[in-house]
């Protein structure tokens, strides 16, 4: 894995990237990534896996431009430009999965696919999400995984000073961007037909912070998109069950461009 410093608009943003193939878009979530997110590993088999930290996340500078999950997702297309990428796969996890929408919604020709996997972005009535802000970190640790490994988890995030630093700064910076209103653009579900490209949505059937009911939602509002539920699974799919999350993402390529 090589990790650089792309400064984009004035902002120094951390890079991580890793593997061979096809260039993919990994926009994480609210947790961020910590160097040992065994997902990426697993993706990195099949493309050139490109993770930044969000603005504000991470080791990544904070941005006067980025306000909210619009503005985050306007700043990635300027990403692309600065790593002369015309076209990628974008792979978005939770608030990453939100901006990843934003992002195909202004801009789709710019994908040459989507995947959502516990995304942020909408509202649904009638079906309530948890709150990740206002909750024990016990609670919090139950509404993102359903399988064990949660305080191993969390574990990795205390190994040193700098990584609990991270891990403070990066729950700030979640807030910020989706803490009112909560983890959704009430707007976005009117715009979402504009979504023209191959689009696959995986969640966790154990997901309490954003129920599976979304996954659903988000396939009626995006023509011809497709649905796989994984059980046993809850919020961090990626942590969870790193081999499914990447089978899911990479045959659901290579279904669409084959």
């Amino acid at each position: 894995m090589q990790n650089a410093l792309l400064e984009v608009r004035g902002c120094k943003v951390n890079l991580r990237r890793m593997g061979k193939g096809e260039p993919l878009l990994l926009l994480h979530g609210a947790q961020g990534l910590n160097g040992e997110d065994p997902g990426l590993d697993a993706l990195a088999k099949h493309f050139d896996v490109i993770a930044p930290d969000h603005p504000g996340f991470g080791r990544s500078e904070d941005s006067e431009l980025v306000d909210d999950a619009r503005d985050l997702a306007l700043f990635y297309l300027d990403l692309l430009d600065a790593l002369n990428l015309d076209r990628v796969h974008v792979v978005g996890l939770c608030i990453g999965g939100w901006v990843a929408l934003e992002m195909a919604v202004t801009s789709s020709a710019r994908f040459n696919s989507l995947v959502l996997v516990n995304s942020a972005g909408i509202r649904l009535k009638g079906v309530p999400r948890a709150d990740m802000f206002v909750c024990s970190e016990d609670d919090l640790l139950k509404l993102l995984f359903a399988r064990p490994g949660a305080a191993d988890w969390l574990k990795r995030w205390r190994a040193t000073p700098e990584l609990e630093d991270i891990y403070d700064r990066n729950r700030a910076a979640a807030a910020k961007l989706s803490w009112s209103p909560r983890l959704c653009n009430p707007k976005l579900d009117r715009w979402l037909h504009r979504i023209d490209v191959p689009t696959h949505i995986v969640w966790g059937e154990e997901n309490r912070l954003i129920p599976p009911a979304y996954a659903q939602a988000l396939k009626d509002l995006i023509v011809g998109s497709t649905v796989a539920t994984v059980p046993g699974c809850a919020h961090l799919l990626h942590i969870e069950a790193p081999k499914l999350f990447a089978e899911q993402v990479s045959q659901f390529i290579q279904r669409v461009t084959s």
